[in-house]
């Protein structure tokens, strides 16, 4: 890198996000870590989000436009523009807590054997209200092969990676729109071993709103299949052994999905087919008996007692 390039390089992925695009780049700018550029991709919005982007004049800020090309091309096209030795990942309506890329560099920076750095995410709501909900507190180090079978990331904007790693994987997969970030974090734990490790802090506000998850589960296994399929090429004896509990955690995931679309009988057959694939570590697994009870309670309660004793559960 040129001795002017900044420390990070940030890629924000924004289609159609107007209403939350604000509160991403200022969650950028706003970092302690000042040492940074700010690489918006509009990925063919057609609402108001360019309009508000010309509003900021911060001299880190780039924005780039482009026609529609999903994901996969909104983040490429953000990963060879890129000037940092590390890149980090933001979704256009996702927010970072002030000291994300502060604690993620310092990691990278004390430990020269990591590639890729993560950290814990707090779900929140349209309105960009904190709920009870995080991802998965995973710890430590992680191998590809565990990743495989449980994507404990949970979202693209968790994540920083060192440069010269990246550029050895070909990128975002844009044959796996659904998929293009797992597949990507995949080939680069699979570059060394020991190169991947959690930050176990709370630094990524993931937002949950209305549209934005798919329900056509059917399409998502299927393009969960082929990315099997990729895995087994480049890591086959990891995939042999991972993938009848990676199939069940993903069938799961799907239940969840259903399960908040109200379709509380699609949920319990997803479940179903998780347990067929791996029964002793689904039983094993607290979340597949708090969602087989609450999937079970939607389908014989009445609606507003189903309702209430959701609020409760959050709550508690």
């Amino acid at each position: 890198m040129a001795s002017n390039s900044p420390a990070v390089s940030v890629v924000v992925s924004a289609h159609n996000s107007s209403a939350f695009i604000g509160a991403a780049v200022e969650s950028v700018l706003s970092q302690t870590l000042l040492d940074l550029e700010v690489i918006v991709v509009d990925d063919g919005s057609t609402d108001g989000t360019m309009e508000i982007l010309r509003c900021y004049h911060d001299g880190r800020l780039r924005v780039v436009r482009q026609e529609n090309q999903g994901s996969a091309g909104a983040g490429n096209t953000g990963i060879r523009l890129a000037r940092g030795a590390y890149i980090g990942f933001l979704d256009g309506d996702d927010v970072w807590r002030k000291t994300k890329l502060a604690r993620h560099v310092e990691l990278l920076q004390e430990h020269p054997e990591l590639d890729l750095t993560f950290s814990w995410s707090r779900l929140m709501n349209e309105a960009g209200q904190e709920m009870s909900l995080h991802s998965r507190h995973w710890r430590g180090p992680i191998s590809a092969e565990e990743l495989f079978v449980d994507f404990v990331i949970a979202n693209n904007s968790s994540v920083v990676v060192r440069r010269a790693a990246l550029d050895q994987t070909g990128g975002l997969d844009p044959e796996l729109p659904r998929y293009c970030d797992m597949d990507l974090y995949l080939k680069i734990l699979l570059l060394r071993p020991g190169n991947a490790c959690a930050i176990p802090e709370e630094l990524t506000l993931y937002r949950r709103r209305r549209g934005q998850l798919s329900r056509d589960c059917a399409a998502m296994n299927a393009e969960w299949e082929r990315m099997i399929e990729k895995f087994e090429r480049l890591a086959p004896e990891a995939a042999a052994r991972g993938k009848r509990q990676a199939r069940s955690n993903q069938s799961r995931y799907f239940a969840f999905l259903v399960y908040e679309s109200r379709d509380y009988s699609g949920a319990l057959r997803w479940l179903s087919r998780a347990f067929r694939y791996c029964p002793s570590r689904f039983l094993a697994e607290k979340r597949s008996w708090q969602l087989g009870a609450a999937a079970s309670a939607g389908v014989l309660l009445p609606a507003a007692i189903h309702q209430s004793l959701e609020r409760i559960a959050r709550v508690s």
